[in-house]
């Protein structure tokens, strides 16, 4: 007769008393008590950790990594017929609009790409790697980062960190092993994974203050403590809680996140390199140096969002194209780059995996605002179906490209990479399978990658 998970805790060498079972068995392990996973680290991980760059809103591929002579030569004409417009959520799109910025060969891979992002391009393009191909179906903000983050844009299905989480525990019993900041919507679900495998965001308290805060997170007092253990002595007689489990992480974070989310103690270098107290990088250079700060401390999966906070789409240039990227370029190319040299200077980089990209393109058309007159707003739509996203560290081939779009940079049309490629590569590079990373609910097993998911080896070093 089958053993309960309560005899099995009472008649094993952890006995009941140990609640924290679960994180002590998933500390650099790939088993997590109760969840019933095992051997699905295939290989030794390339990367420890990961600090995925969002850019929310849309970075245009063809606007800064996805040079397309073409636009030029068909500036102000009408897209050639071969290239099939597809029907768009927001406007009746127009003629092709040219790249506004410039571009010119970098670092000694020659890499084509705009001014867009001088700091991070001049010290750092020979270190990116570029997929140029990804691709998928959802032109709406909303379902398509539930894509780029889940795998799928309707269901509330768990995000890449809350698998990661659940397949490789935490590093550092006393702090979260997936941390989301500035955040800006509820798109970071942890579906049907228990709770504790979610996000724990940080954001400002006040939008009028610099810091960025742990909300509820206060000092440690001795009645709080004496709480906790009361708690968990009631706990020994029944079913160990998961519950108990966050509130006893709530507690020890209470030690070690107010000195880690306090920035003061940097060196003023180190605040220079983000560009910490600059009018224009200094909020997403705070974000950054935290980002660096909590990964170095043990974090297993860092988001970093540059968006309005809780308005989002900060990328969302349908209109004024040029001016709107240059301003948001202008915020986060500084501290990319800091966080890029930090991480290397510190011989992190060697095991930490950064990402950065958006949930989708833009077109290469002019998107009209008004059907009656035609006026257009000179910006660019949503465009999913061909983008790019950069890859730098652990694991991948710096100073390489992989994949195409067509010629305007609509269509991803050599080596497509759709978001379950993504998914299954990053996972790989964490050293887990995406086929053995499964979790029972409802009645079958689920995987990040449905049955999806093929590993693109050409970036892998």
């Amino acid at each position: 007769m089958p053993l309960s998970r309560r005899d099995w805790l009472s008649k094993s060498f952890l006995g009941l008393g140990s609640i924290a079972a679960a994180d002590l068995l998933s500390q650099n392990s790939t088993l997590y008590a109760g969840s019933g996973l095992s051997g699905i680290t295939q290989h030794r991980p390339a990367a420890k950790r990961i600090i995925y760059i969002f850019l929310e809103g849309g970075l245009s591929q063809i606007d800064s990594y996805d040079h397309k002579p073409a636009l030029d030569k068909y500036a102000g004409k009408p897209l050639p017929e071969s290239i099939n417009q597809p029907e768009f959520t927001f406007a009746k799109q127009g003629t092709v609009i040219p790249s506004p910025f410039g571009w010119q060969h970098w670092g000694e891979s020659g890499t084509y790409a705009s001014d867009l992002f001088p700091e991070v391009n001049s010290r750092f393009i020979d270190d990116l790697t570029f997929i140029h191909s990804l691709n998928h179906t959802s032109n709406d903000h909303i379902t398509a980062k539930r894509v780029l983050h889940t795998g799928v844009p309707i269901e509330v299905r768990p995000t890449l960190g809350s698998w990661l989480v659940y397949g490789l525990g935490s590093m550092n019993d006393n702090l979260p092993a997936y941390i989301d900041i500035t955040p800006t919507d509820p798109n970071r679900p942890t579906g049907f994974l228990p709770a504790n495998f979610g996000g724990t965001a940080i954001d400002k308290p006040d939008r009028k203050r610099p810091d960025l805060d742990w909300e509820n997170l206060k000092p440690q007092f001795p009645e709080q403590k004496a709480h906790v253990d009361f708690i968990q002595e009631l706990n020994r007689l029944h079913e160990p809680d998961r519950e108990l489990e966050e509130m006893e992480l709530a507690f020890r974070m209470q030690t070690e996140a107010p000195g880690l989310l306090d920035i003061d103690n940097e060196s003023k270098a180190t605040r220079d390199l983000y560009g910490i107290d600059e009018d224009h990088t200094d909020e997403f250079g705070r974000a950054l140096l935290l980002a660096r700060r909590f990964s170095e401390a043990g974090v297993r999966y860092i988001t970093v969002n540059h968006a309005t906070p809780r308005y989002g789409n900060l990328w969302d240039q349908h209109s004024e194209l040029e001016k709107g990227h240059r301003g948001n370029a202008n915020a986060v190319d500084k501290p990319i780059a800091g966080l890029l040299h930090d991480l290397k200077v510190r011989g992190m980089l060697d095991d930490t995996l950064v990402i950065c990209g958006s949930e989708f393109g833009r077109t290469p058309t002019f998107e009209f605002f008004d059907g009656i007159t035609g006026k257009h707003q000179n910006g660019r739509d949503h465009n999913p179906y061909g983008f790019t996203n950069w890859f730098a560290g652990a694991g991948v081939k710096p100073g390489y490209h992989h994949g195409a779009t067509d010629d305007f940079g609509y269509y991803a049309v050599k080596d497509k990479v759709d978001i379950h490629d993504f998914h299954a590569t990053l996972l790989h590079l964490m050293g887990i399978d995406h086929e053995a990373l499964t979790y029972f609910h409802g009645g079958r097993d689920f995987r990040l990658t449905d049955v999806y998911g093929n590993i693109v080896d050409e970036i892998l070093s």
